[in-house]
Order: C-alpha cells, then sequence, then structure tokens
C-alpha cells in the first residue's frame, strides 16, 4: 500500500475544536432522497451543514481532504463485515483487506484530543469515525464523502454499502454506476457488485448474465468464470457450465488465491439455496468431473466440502 500523506495540522484543529464544541451541528448530506443527487454533482454549502465558524472553516476550505479521509473509512468500514464480494486486487495483482488499513488511517486522523469533556452534541459522524470505524457506518460515511465531493470511487461505495435488506435500491444505484462511471475500474467493480445483488434476489439466470458480461470484459480475472460456472451448475446448465469451466482453465490455475476465496464466498452463499439447488448443482459437477481442467474442480470441491 503506497504511503499517505499525514492529516495536515489545520485540519486536525479544526476536528478537535467542532468535536469540542457542544454548538456544533454539522451535517454532511443533503436533506433528500440519495437517488435523487446520487449522480448530479451537487454537492452542499457549508452554510447548509454548518453552525459553528470552525465547521464552517472546514467545508469550505478543506473539503477535498476531508471527503478522502471519510471515503477511506466508509471503505474499511463496508470490508468490516461485507456482503457477497471477494477480497478486492491491489495493483500487484494480490488480494487485500482494506480494514489492515485502519491503524494507518487512525494514525492520520484522529485527534490528539477526542473528548474532553466526554459528552458530545452533534457532529456525531466525525465523532464515531475518529473514535473507531465501525462495520455499520460505510453507507453514513461513503454519503457524506460524496455530499462533499463528487466522485465515482466514492458512489460505489455508497451503492455498494446500501444495506442487504434494500436490495432493489442498492441495484438501482450500481446500474447507474455501470452505465454513466467515467472510470473502468469502477464500472467493473459496479458490475459485479450489481451481479452479486441480483443473485441474491433469487434472478439467478439474470445474475449468471452479468457475471458473464463481467468475465468478458476483465479476461484475466477468474472471479466472473467461476460465478457463472456456479450458477450454471445450480440451474441445471451442464452445457454452460462445461464451457464456463473451460474458460476459467484458461485463466487461472489451481493455486490460485482468487479462485480459493471466490469459492469460500460462494460455498456459504450456497447454504442459503434449496435442498433441490444444491442437488442439482452436485449432478451438473459430477457429470462434468472427468471433462474440466483442474481449477473447476479445485472450484467443485471447495464448493461441495
Amino acid at each position: 500500500m503506497k504511503n499517505v500523506p499525514d492529516i495536515a495540522p489545520e485540519i486536525r484543529g479544526l476536528l478537535e475544536e467542532i468535536v469540542a464544541d457542544p454548538r456544533s451541528m454539522i451535517r454532511l448530506a443533503p436533506r433528500r432522497a440519495l437517488r435523487t443527487w446520487f449522480d448530479t454533482g451537487e454537492t452542499v454549502r457549508a452554510s447548509d451543514v454548518t453552525r459553528t465558524k470552525a465547521e464552517r472553516h472546514l467545508v469550505e476550505v478543506h473539503r477535498e481532504e476531508l471527503a478522502a479521509l471519510l471515503c477511506e473509512a466508509a471503505q474499511i468500514s463496508y470490508w468490516r463485515a461485507p456482503g457477497l464480494a471477494h477480497r478486492p486486487v491491489g495493483a500487484d495483482g494480490k488480494l487485500y483487506n482494506p480494514t489492515e488499513r485502519e491503524p494507518d488511517w487512525r494514525r492520520r486522523a484522529e485527534p490528539e484530543v477526542v473528548s474532553p469533556s466526554g459528552s458530545f452534541h452533534g457532529v456525531e459522524l466525525l465523532r464515531q469515525c475518529l473514535v473507531a470505524i465501525e462495520s455499520h457506518q460505510a453507507w453514513t460515511l461513503a454519503q457524506a464523502s460524496l455530499s462533499l465531493v463528487p466522485r465515482d470511487k466514492t458512489r460505489f461505495y455508497v451503492a455498494l454499502s446500501v444495506p442487504w435488506s434494500r436490495p432493489r435500491a442498492a441495484i438501482a444505484l450500481l446500474n447507474r454506476l455501470v452505465l454513466r462511471a467515467r472510470s473502468e475500474r469502477v464500472r467493473l467493480d459496479a458490475l459485479v457488485s450489481l451481479a452479486a445483488r441480483t443473485c441474491c434476489l433469487g434472478l439467478l439466470e439474470e445474475a449468471r448474465g452479468l457475471y458473464r458480461d463481467y468475465a468478458s470484459r476483465t479476461p484475466q480475472s477468474p472471479c466472473g468464470w467461476i460465478c457463472a460456472f456456479n450458477l450454471s451448475c445450480i440451474v441445471g446448465d451442464e452445457e454452460a457450465a462445461r464451457a464456463e469451466a473451460i474458460q476459467l482453465g484458461k485463466v487461472a490455475t489451481p493455486d490460485n488465491p482468487i479462485v480459493a476465496d471466490v469459492s469460500e464466498l460462494l460455498r456459504e452463499w450456497m447454504k442459503t439455496r434449496s435442498d433441490g439447488e444444491i442437488s442439482e448443482a452436485r449432478i451438473v459437477r459430477r457429470h462434468i468431473s472427468g471433462e474440466v481442467p483442474d481449477t473447476a474442480g479445485v472450484v467443485c470441491r471447495l464448493l461441495e466440502s
């Protein structure tokens, strides 16, 4: 992980002042439905969300730095309890866990004096992320960052961290990113996340199509082929499962750590499926077991263990 610069002393001092001031009532999000401002480029005005001079100065002058801190905190928060998502891959091609970045984030962001009185009135979001980043905060943190600076990466974490009790809202936001995000990386991340949300709604054929689309756009990644292969087995499509297993064998060896990571994730997801679906999947895997590359065999064994 690349080194990230320390938080500026002026921002540190402002945060200390804001957290300690009982008049603070900063609210870093527009008071309207998320869908109406998600990709408009709209940002909050300091006069709309602040009450004190320190808050106003923080939002007006240090908007970029604060947005970056909040987005990073949202990423850490999400990966404390991710949904149906495999671990991200770094520029070096290796898996990593964003939660490992929290000690460095805290070192850079935490003021020397968090709570001189032990009592807070307002600035709850800032207080909470400065004290500790919890798994339930990702959506709020990401929205706060987006309201300050509209970036595609932040939009992705807003959509990714929509509560799993609201799958259709998540799908709507992820669809917008797949179609409109400027960054190809964000479009791809949104696409595979859209497939996962669609899958969890029980729309298996639609999800399989999304995973195939993702696989075609990321030819060196095994993730899309593994997920499409698994769904083909579940729906009893032996011919498609065989073809996807062959494609998987072309892009990954049996010892590829991504293969194990995604397979383990799917193994847990399989526990939510019906006995009939699991039985169908096992029949397909047995029928093709002697015809597919070793990598697909590893996936089958992991999923059935």
